[in-house]
C-alpha cells in the first residue's frame, strides 16, 4: 500500500481518540470562538466616537448598568433551565444572544437600543453556565480535572487571542472600531454554527439524573465536579428521575450542606464580595482610562488589547502555580485574604488618582492577577468542602449574590449619584479595603478568643 494521505492520517487519529477527548475538543472550539470578541477592549472608544456618539455619562448611567440587572435576574433561572433542557439548547441560545448583541452594536444608534443590547448581553453572560457545566454531563468523573483544565484553557486562549488581535488592529490602523464589531460578530456567528454540532446530553445534574446516582455524598478533592456519569454508569440504569420535587430536594440538600459549613461560608463570602468588586472594576476600567486620557490631553495609542492579553496569560500562569503550592489555608487563609483585599483596595485607590496611563495599566494587571490567584484558592477550598459535584450550584448562587450586591452599588453610585470614573474607583478601593478589614477583625476575634480561653484554662487549673 502507498503512503497514507494527511487526511487519512488525521481520520485515523480521530477514530483512535477517546470519546471524552473528542467532546472536550468540540466544546473548547466553541469556547475559543465565543471568547473571541476583539471589540471589547475598545468598547468605550466605539460608543463615544462616531457613528455612535454617546456621552460618557450616558454609557456610565444609562447603558452599562442594564446588563448587570439582566445578568442578575436571569442567572439562577438560566441555571435551572440549562439543567432541565440539558445544556445544548442553552449553549445555542447563548451564542445567538451574542450575535444579537453585536448586530445591535453595529446597527443601533439610540440609548434605548443600547439598553436592549445590554439585556441580551446579560443573558449572554448568564448563559455561560451551560458552557461550563455541559462537559460534566458528557464525561466520566475520572476525567473531570482534565476537562476542567481544557475548558478553562479555551476561555483563556480566546481572551488572549482576542486582546492581541484587537491591539494589532488598533496599533497599525488595520480597521476602525466598527471593523472590530464586525470581526466579533463573525466570531460569534461561527460559535453559533459550531454549537449546533455539539453532541446532545442525555442526563443532567438535578432534573435528569441516573437512577443509580441518587444520594449526594461529601467528596474532597475534585475541582469543578458536577453530577456526571460514574465509572459504572454504563451498567447502571439510565432511567431518568425527572420529578421536580426530587430536583428541589437535591438542590436544597446541596445548599444546606454548603452554607451551614462555616469554613465554606468564609470563603464563599470573600468569593461573592470580591467577584462583585471585580465585575465593577472590569465594567468601568475603560471609562477610567478614558478619563485619564482626557485629563492629560493624551493622543497616544491605547494598549487596552495588550493589557487584556497580558493579564489573561499572567493570571492563568499565576493561578496554575498557586494550585501547586502546598499551603495550610485553614490556618493562613484569613491572613492572606486580609493582605490581598487591602492590597487590591490600595491599587484601585492609586488608579483613581493617577494621571499616568502606564501606572493605571500596570496596577490593573496587578489587580486582576491577585484576584485570579485568590479566586483559584477560594474555588478550590469551597469545592473540597461541599457535596460531591455540587460546585456548579454553589458557583451559581455565589455569583448571583455578587450580582445582587453589584446591582445595588450600580443603582446608587451610577444611577442615583452619577459618580464620575475617578470617584467610582475611589469607592471601589474603599470597598476592597473594608473587605480586608472585615477579615482582619475576624483574625483579631479569633486571637482574643484563644487568649480568653487560655486564661480561663489557667485559672481553672
Amino acid at each position: 500500500e502507498g503512503p497514507s494521505s494527511p487526511v487519512d492520517i488525521l481520520q485515523s487519529r480521530a477514530n483512535k481518540m477517546e470519546p471524552w477527548v473528542k467532546v472536550s475538543l468540540l466544546l473548547c472550539g466553541f469556547g475559543i470562538l465565543k471568547e473571541f470578541r476583539p471589540s471589547e477592549p475598545y468598547i468605550i472608544q466605539y460608543l463615544i466616537t462616531p457613528p455612535m456618539n454617546f456621552t460618557e455619562q450616558q454609557v456610565n448611567q444609562d447603558i452599562f448598568p442594564v446588563s448587570t440587572y439582566s445578568h442578575m435576574l436571569s442567572l439562577i433561572v438560566v441555571f435551572l433551565i440549562t439543567d432541565y433542557l440539558r445544556y445544548k439548547v442553552i449553549i445555542i441560545i447563548d451564542a445567538l444572544c451574542g450575535v444579537i448583541v453585536y448586530l445591535l452594536l453595529i446597527f443601533g444608534r439610540t440609548v434605548f437600543l443600547m439598553q436592549v443590547l445590554e439585556v441580551f448581553y446579560g443573558l449572554f453572560m448568564a448563559g455561560e453556565v451551560a458552557y461550563y457545566t455541559y462537559i460534566y454531563a458528557k464525561v466520566d468523573k475520572e476525567h473531570f480535572q482534565a476537562v476542567t483544565s481544557f475548558t478553562r484553557s479555551a476561555y483563556l486562549a480566546g481572551r488572549a487571542i482576542c486582546g492581541l488581535v484587537a491591539q494589532i488592529i488598533v496599533t497599525f490602523n488595520i480597521a476602525t472600531y466598527m471593523g472590530l464589531q464586525w470581526l466579533t460578530l463573525g466570531g460569534l456567528s461561527l460559535a453559533l454554527f459550531w454549537a449546533i454540532f455539539l453532541p446532545k446530553v442525555e442526563r443532567s445534574i438535578y432534573f435528569h439524573r441516573d437512577k443509580g446516582d441518587l444520594q449526594p455524598t461529601l467528596k474532597t478533592p475534585i475541582s469543578n465536579g458536577f453530577r456526571g456519569k460514574t465509572k459504572n454508569s454504563e451498567e447502571s440504569s439510565t432511567e431518568e428521575i425527572d420529578s421536580k420535587s426530587s430536583a428541589i430536594n437535591y438542590i436544597w440538600t446541596d445548599l444546606t450542606s454548603a452554607f451551614t459549613n462555616l469554613y465554606v461560608v468564609k470563603w464563599a463570602f470573600w468569593w461573592a464580595l470580591a467577584t462583585c468588586g471585580n465585575y465593577m472594576v472590569i465594567s468601568y476600567v475603560q471609562l477610567l482610562w478614558q478619563a485619564i486620557r482626557v485629563d492629560t490631553n493624551s493622543s497616544e495609542t491605547q494598549y487596552n488589547g495588550l493589557v487584556e492579553t497580558v493579564y489573561t496569560l499572567l493570571g492563568a500562569v499565576a493561578s496554575m502555580l498557586m494550585g501547586r503550592l502546598k499551603v495550610d489555608w485553614r490556618s493562613k487563609g484569613e491572613a492572606v485574604l486580609t493582605m490581598c483585599s487591602i492590597g487590591l483596595g490600595i491599587a484601585l485607590f492609586v488608579m483613581s488618582q493617577t494621571y499616568s496611563m502606564a501606572v493605571a495599566y500596570v496596577l490593573f494587571i496587578v489587580f486582576t492577577i491577585v484576584y485570579q490567584i485568590m479566586m483559584t484558592v477560594a474555588n478550590f477550598e469551597v469545592a473540597k468542602n461541599i457535596n460531591d459535584d455540587s460546585y456548579g450550584l454553589i458557583f451559581g448562587v455565589t455569583t448571583f449574590i455578587a450580582l445582587v450586591i453589584q446591582s445595588v452599588f450600580m443603582f446608587v453610585l451610577n444611577t442615583k449619584l452619577a459618580l464620575p470614573a475617578r470617584m467610582l474607583f475611589t469607592v471601589y478601593g474603599c470597598y476592597f479595603s473594608i473587605l480586608g478589614i472585615v477579615f482582619l477583625f475576624a483574625i483579631l476575634a479569633r486571637l482574643l478568643h484563644k487568649v480568653f480561653r487560655s486564661n480561663n484554662n489557667r485559672y481553672n487549673f
